[in-house]
């Protein structure tokens, strides 16, 4: 081999080496593991969520902070949890101390969750909180479907206390037509309510519709535990249509006593005697009659004392129970009680009868 050669082939085989050290791959540096700290490893949202949800909550923005707590329920569950229940016991607490709150955060707990029935049970309080019992009442009954048997029991004895209050409330305010919507609503989730039917029934009667009232006592069930109501209200309706006067008495020593109203704008209490030919006034009631009743003149009358004479009048009107009379007369007498007579003048015009075992007086057309 020439000089020449050997310098070629070793021009050839420098510059090889030369372009194999050139394009080799330059080797990376080793991180030690001690240098490397385990937020730049793993980057954990858990802590900003929760700080966001309570900062969001504490803020009263309730929707948002339900937004970022589903968020943490995704990477932490646990701590969802105790977060939400803290949420609830905030809840509890405000129901009894600020109702604008409390409504705001259920509403916003119901628009995520609207089956949730401890949610549910939490809305009827707050309902009652608010005095809004007809509502309470009808958020029981669309609750009562989703509880299970136990609390089905405990929803029912509430929804009985519940609708007992209202009715003796509404009852003792006569309220008779809300009584009539309230339980006609009640009656769409318990139908046979023996309760609800007889207020129902009651309601009708006391507004004088007979027939409504018998129509809603044909709805009670066979076995119900007010047998006795509805006979006593049965024999009230019965009384009502015979077109009768039933007029109640007060027991007076062997006699009774009874209340009339003179020129319908006083009020007096009478002795029931039969033995009276003419109703009888005390003067000082006839007095503050007005108009001044018209005098007759004078009469003699046979007493117990013997005979005495007494003044006559005519007044105005003259009312016992739903009877009235115009143009009836009367006896002025002086009675240091203040007590007059009812006497046949008055019930000669009816057919009558004292009954003694319901302390009534029966009038009925002649």
């Amino acid at each position: 081999m020439s000089h020449y050669t050997k310098l070629i082939t070793l021009l050839l085989i420098g510059s090889i080496s030369l372009n194999a050290y050139l394009l080799w791959p330059e080797k990376q540096p080793t991180v030690s593991a001690q240098n490397t700290k385990p937020a730049d490893l793993v980057k954990t949202p858990k802590s900003n969520l929760l700080n966001q949800a309570q900062q969001q909550f504490k803020l009263h923005k309730f929707g948002d902070a339900l937004k970022t707590y589903q968020q943490l329920k995704q990477h932490s569950p646990t701590l969802a949890r105790t977060l939400y229940a803290s949420w609830l016991l905030q809840l509890k607490t405000w129901l009894n101390t600020n109702l604008f709150l409390s409504e705001s955060l259920l509403n916003a707990l119901l628009d995520q969750d609207p089956y949730n029935t401890e949610l549910l049970t939490l809305q009827v309080d707050y309902l009652i909180n608010r005095g809004q019992i007809q509502n309470a009442i009808i958020a029981l009954f669309e609750l009562y479907p989703l509880l299970n048997e136990q609390q089905q029991s405990a929803a029912n004895a509430r929804l009985e206390n519940l609708t007992k209050n209202e009715l003796h409330s509404l009852s003792e305010q006569q309220n008779w037509q809300t009584i009539i919507e309230q339980t006609q609503i009640w009656l769409d989730y318990q139908n046979d309510n023996s309760h609800f039917l007889y207020a129902l029934a009651h309601a009708y009667y006391q507004l004088e519709d007979f027939i409504s009232a018998l129509t809603t006592i044909e709805r009670m069930p066979s076995q119900h535990p007010l047998q006795n109501e509805v006979a006593d209200l049965q024999a009230m309706i019965d009384k009502a249509q015979s077109q009768d006067d039933f007029i109640t008495l007060t027991p007076y020593g062997a006699h009774y006593t009874i209340n009339a109203e003179l020129n319908e704008s006083i009020q007096t209490e009478l002795m029931l005697d039969t033995g009276a030919s003419v109703t009888s006034l005390s003067s000082d009631i006839i007095e503050q009659l007005s108009p001044r009743p018209l005098y007759l003149g004078d009469v003699t009358v046979n007493t117990a004392n013997g005979q005495i004479s007494v003044k006559r009048y005519q007044i105005e009107s003259f009312k016992v129970g739903m009877q009235i009379i115009y143009g009836f007369e009367v006896l002025g007498i002086e009675n240091i009680r203040g007590q007059g007579l009812l006497g046949m003048n008055f019930l000669s015009r009816y057919k009558f009868n004292i009954n003694q075992q319901t302390d009534e007086l029966e009038l009925s057309a002649k």
